[in-house]
């Protein structure tokens, strides 16, 4: 107690400090510490809410990925030669075949050869046209500088490198950046870039010859489009990487040719995937709500939900609607979907797999939904689950709901225990100054009392 009743008890031996701190306590076991009890009960409350939240956001996240027919979209694609094929989600393209014939090429020019790239190249001035681009030379260019001029002013269409070919042999190589016959390179030499015959040395334009001059003038490759049959069907096209023969669909060519059979079909990995995940998600939600509304009359154990009618229908309500049928008395568990007798969740992929291989659309229609083949609008199974768990999850509803009413059960805790020890105290503190005054009064008498006896005592003796 406080210092203003130190001393309490002096005078009558039985107000003591003590005999307060004692009722205090019984007066605080009786009235506080059950709220105190209360507010803990209702934090570990809020943090298991939080935990069933996470788990039922998990789960909806599941249900709702399956209610999109994009989850269908991907598709498989397999191809038995050398051409690669990929095929963008959500592309109808069926399978095919591709016949390569002859691949798209770049144009290819080398010119005559020279002792080192630093040996000039002209007897004067004059241009050499490359299309229609034109590089000025004189006659102090060398073979590098050349070919710098030509990447400064033609590097948009055409590269210039300069290879050594051999000992002492030096050759100007022209290709174009591109595939497809338009991209051929034409090369003259001019006095002006329009007319007369140009200065480079001769040496550059003297014609290959294997036996006479092997490191003469040619025409390396020249630029021609890629020809190749789809279904038969014969194509053309400036590149070997072919985007816009149907859509959704790239395609690349990679050897001359290549026959090759190109099957595409449902890719089940994105399902099966998400499927597994909806399994692992709604075990883990069952699991947890077992445990919070866990009642075991042996052990005597209890969830912290034990008792609450709403969490305990969650389990009850999600399971009924994840084991219904629709109006065609089809189930999950035509997919690989099935749950035990316990109630935990097992997934089949190669139920799924079969499903898919047999018929697609009847797999897609029962997931997502849509019109069926009457005509008749079908609503996706997983739009009804995704239904169904958008009513728990969210601000506003089930769950959102009774996440306040946890809250405000703890405020209201909260300030009933602040209340109640206030109480107690200002109780207490009242009792206390009436126990110093009643000591003191107790004193008094003992003082006077204790005076009458010495006065009766002496009388006595007298």
């Amino acid at each position: 107690m406080g210092s203003n009743i130190s001393s309490l008890g002096i005078g009558s031996g039985v107000l003591t400090a003590d005999v307060i701190d004692q009722l205090k306590e019984a007066d605080t076991s009786r009235i506080v510490k059950p709220l105190e009890n209360k507010i803990t009960l209702n934090n570990q409350k809020q943090d298991a809410y939080k935990l069933l939240d996470s788990l039922m956001k998990t789960f909806k996240a599941s249900a709702s990925a399956l209610s999109y027919d994009t989850i269908f979209d991907s598709k498989s694609v397999k191809s038995s030669g050398k051409a690669e094929v990929k095929v963008d989600a959500g592309s109808t393209v069926e399978s095919f075949s591709l016949e390569t014939v002859a691949l798209a090429k770049k144009d290819i020019t080398k010119f005559g050869s020279v002792a080192t790239p630093a040996s000039t190249i002209a007897s004067g001035a004059g241009v050499l046209k490359i299309n229609n681009f034109e590089i000025p030379y004189d006659g102090t260019t060398t073979l590098s500088a050349l070919a710098q001029s030509i990447t400064e002013i033609a590097g948009s269409s055409v590269s210039a490198s300069v290879l050594q070919t051999g000992n002492g042999s030096y050759n100007l190589v022209l290709s174009s950046k591109s595939t497809g016959a338009s991209q051929a390179i034409s090369v003259s030499d001019t006095d002006d870039g329009t007319a007369g015959a140009g200065s480079l040395n001769a040496a550059l334009f003297d014609p290959y010859n294997a036996i006479t001059n092997p490191n003469g003038y040619e025409k390396v490759q020249t630029a021609s489009d890629a020809t190749f049959k789809y279904n038969g069907i014969a194509m053309t096209r400036a590149t070997n990487e072919v985007s816009d023969l149907i859509l959704g669909v790239n395609i690349k060519l990679k050897q001359e040719g290549d026959f090759s059979l190109v099957d595409i079909s449902q890719d089940s990995t994105a399902i099966s995937d998400e499927l597994k995940l909806f399994t692992d998600s709604y075990n883990a939600l069952i699991a947890n709500l077992h445990d919070m509304t866990l009642k075991d009359e042996a052990t005597g154990a209890e969830g912290i939900f034990n008792g609450n009618s709403f969490v305990k229908s969650i389990s009850r309500d999600l399971t009924r609607t994840i084991t219904s049928l629709n109006t065609n008395n089809n189930s999950l568990i035509n997919y690989g979907i099935d749950i035990d007798r316990s109630g935990k969740m097992s997934f089949n992929k190669a139920t799924l797999e079969t499903k898919l291989k047999e018929d697609p659309d009847a797999v897609k229609l029962f997931f997502t939904g849509g019109t069926n083949s009457e005509g008749n609008k079908v609503t996706g199974f997983f739009t009804t689950v995704d239904e169904k768990l958008k009513s728990y999850t969210g601000y506003g509803n089930l769950l959102s709901n009774f996440e306040t009413d946890l809250k405000n059960e703890g405020k209201s805790l909260s300030k009933n225990h602040a209340a109640a020890k206030a109480s107690l105290d200002t109780r207490y503190e009242i009792m206390a100054k009436r126990f110093t005054a009643y000591d003191g009064m107790i004193s008094r008498i003992n003082s006077q009392f204790s005076s009458l006896q010495m006065m009766i005592d002496a009388e006595a003796n007298n």
